[in-house]
């Protein structure tokens, strides 16, 4: 008999702020093609900085919320198939799903993304989870 892994409130909130400390203050969002891992996600499509403090700490839901992220004025282009969460010295800390609806991180627009394109985030959570 297997059991289900939970967390106690304080445990995903330490979880979280300890992930988001990983990914550091100046670190970004990638939108990457398919193939690739997060310890190699291959070339970045779109590359969005997040602000000086990238994540605000997490409430005891153990979500933690980014601040500003900013735009990708220039977008190199491609089919989006996942994205990472990488320090600014683009260390990969976090691997997310991407599609047009029901997934990780949404793409309003689509997932093929033109060279030249402006690619943005208007919000932005993460939060570690039970599985």
């Amino acid at each position: 008999m297997s059991a289900t892994v939970t967390h106690s409130a304080a445990a995903l909130q330490a979880a979280t702020n300890a992930v988001t400390a990983l990914i550091g203050a100046s670190g970004k969002l990638v939108f990457n093609p398919t193939g690739g891992s997060v310890s190699a996600p291959g070339v970045a499509i779109a590359t969005l900085p997040f602000s000086a403090t990238a994540f605000g700490a997490a409430a005891t839901t153990g979500i933690a919320t980014a601040n500003a992220i900013t735009s990708d004025t220039n977008a190199v282009g491609g089919t989006v198939a996942f994205a990472t969460f990488q320090t600014s010295a683009s260390s990969a800390i976090v691997r997310c799903a991407v599609a047009a609806s029901a997934s990780d991180i949404n793409m309003s627009n689509g997932l093929v993304v033109t060279a030249g394109d402006t690619v943005s985030c208007s919000a932005l959570t993460y939060q570690a989870v039970s599985q």
